[in-house]
């Protein structure tokens, strides 16, 4: 099938190439859920995981963000299925329930007001949990961290969507994997002990604005 997904700035054009270089991807989305050693000849896990990855192939769309994330995405949700079909969900850590309730919870609370419904809304939640993990945070810590008074989170919301349009700043906390309060404060004249206060609750935000999670926007905005 030909495509054309960027990759680790490698454009793929040949879905078989794609899948081929990233089967070791495959197999390390799928150990991280069971938790052990995944046969490629024999495990029926690796069997989804594959057909998953190519379901991310032809449903992926650039604009809403990288294709590693999405297809994690989507191998995780059709093999959680599956084990939870096969009544092997108990091999799910404390994390994956955490995540679990947390999405849960944004579909109940925001089901009226999604754009996309409440399927995207879990997708969205896992793509930013995933990315989450690269800063040492989860939504977990998010929430009870996350400013309280409305005035602040405002603040915070405005200021997150200020550095989300200044590209540099965005890399820079991308590549330091963590806000640059310094830079920020000097560029927008926002004081620091304003940024270290709200820091997870900003980076969430500029991550949500920068990988146009629309039903997330939503989301901080209520």
């Amino acid at each position: 099938m030909q495509i054309n997904i960027s990759v680790h700035n490698k454009i793929y054009t040949d879905a078989d190439d794609l899948i081929e270089d990233y089967i070791p991807f495959i197999v390390k989305v799928i150990s991280s859920i069971t938790h052990r050693y995944v046969s490629i000849e024999n495990d029926e896990e690796f069997s989804i995981g594959l057909s998953s990855f190519y379901e991310a192939i032809c449903k992926y769309d650039a604009h809403k963000g990288d294709f590693l994330p999405f297809a994690q995405l989507v191998i995780r949700s059709r093999l959680l299925n599956y084990l939870n079909s096969e009544k092997k969900h108990a091999i799910l850590d404390s994390l994956d329930t955490e995540q679990a309730i947390n999405i849960e919870q944004l579909k109940v609370e925001y089901l009226e007001t999604t754009l996309d419904g409440v399927d995207l809304v879990a997708e969205e939640v896992q793509v930013l949990t995933t990315v989450l993990q690269d800063f040492k945070f989860d939504l977990v810590s998010l929430c009870t961290e996350a400013p309280k008074h409305e005035k602040t989170r405002t603040n915070a919301i405005d200021i997150s969507e200020k550095v989300s349009k200044d590209q540099p700043l965005v890399d820079l906390m991308y590549l330091k994997k963590r806000l640059p309060i310094t830079r920020i404060s000097l560029k927008y004249n926002i004081t620091q002990k304003i940024l270290k206060g709200s820091k997870k609750f900003i980076i969430t935000v500029i991550i949500i604005f920068d990988k146009n999670l629309r039903n997330l926007k939503l989301w901080i905005r209520k």
